[in-house]
């Protein structure tokens, strides 16, 4: 039965059906599944939505569901593998610049990243460069991610490089790019160490930048 549960975990993720998931995590933890090890299920899970987007069998709203189902399935075991020390590949901070109230793409990246192992903590949307900066300090990141949707916002990108140099911690951690009005020619300018264009890019991108195959 508690295999069977983790396998129902797993389709749970790729049909997007959030009903009952964060219980089911809960279940499996208490049968006394380890949190790694349900990470891992849905770790695979969230490669085989990946798949199938990139074979067009799904659309952003198939990851659009995905993703709120892996958040619902996060809640549940992020205490215990936080606890434990288990699991975590990196601790990535994600945020909309100042001036910019998109969310969506932003909450999928934070999905997909969470779903591969990384701890994400996501500051939401209208985010002032020196928060970012604060955040990433206080927290200890890894990777400081901003996403800019509309050109009048990609202003604030080099923003968040000055305010990680002020802040003293430039050279402690990655600056990602990304949104819908950002491209690879924007690196350089926001000085930043990279670009994504879509969820799966920003895994292999912070992977790379991290040191993982992924």
């Amino acid at each position: 039965m508690t295999r069977e549960s983790l396998r129902d975990l797993y389709q749970s993720i790729v049909d997007g059906v959030q009903e009952g998931v964060e219980e089911n995590a809960k279940r499996l933890l208490a049968s006394g599944i380890s949190a790694g090890e349900i990470l891992e299920a849905m770790i695979e899970a969230m490669k085989e939505v990946g798949r199938k987007y990139k074979a067009g069998e799904y659309f952003l709203p198939d990851m659009v569901l995905a993703s709120e189902v892996m958040k619902a399935g996060m809640a549940a075991i992020i205490p215990e593998l936080k606890a434990k020390g288990e699991g975590f590949r990196g601790k990535v901070l994600l945020g909309s610049v100042e001036g910019d109230v998109h969310d969506l793409g932003k909450s999928i990246v934070a999905s997909f990243l969470a779903g591969a192992a990384y701890e994400v903590i996501d500051l939401g949307v209208d985010v002032p460069a020196k928060v970012f900066a604060q955040k990433a300090q206080e927290l200890g990141v890894d990777v400081v991610g901003g996403s800019a949707y509309m050109t009048t916002t990609t202003t604030r990108l080099p923003e968040i490089h000055k305010a990680l140099v002020e802040a003293g911690i430039r050279e402690k951690v990655e600056f990602i790019i990304g949104g819908a009005a950002t491209s690879e020619g924007y690196v350089g300018w926001a000085g930043a160490d990279g670009w994504a264009e879509n969820a799966f890019d920003a895994v292999t991108l912070v992977g790379r930048l991290l040191g993982h195959s992924s």
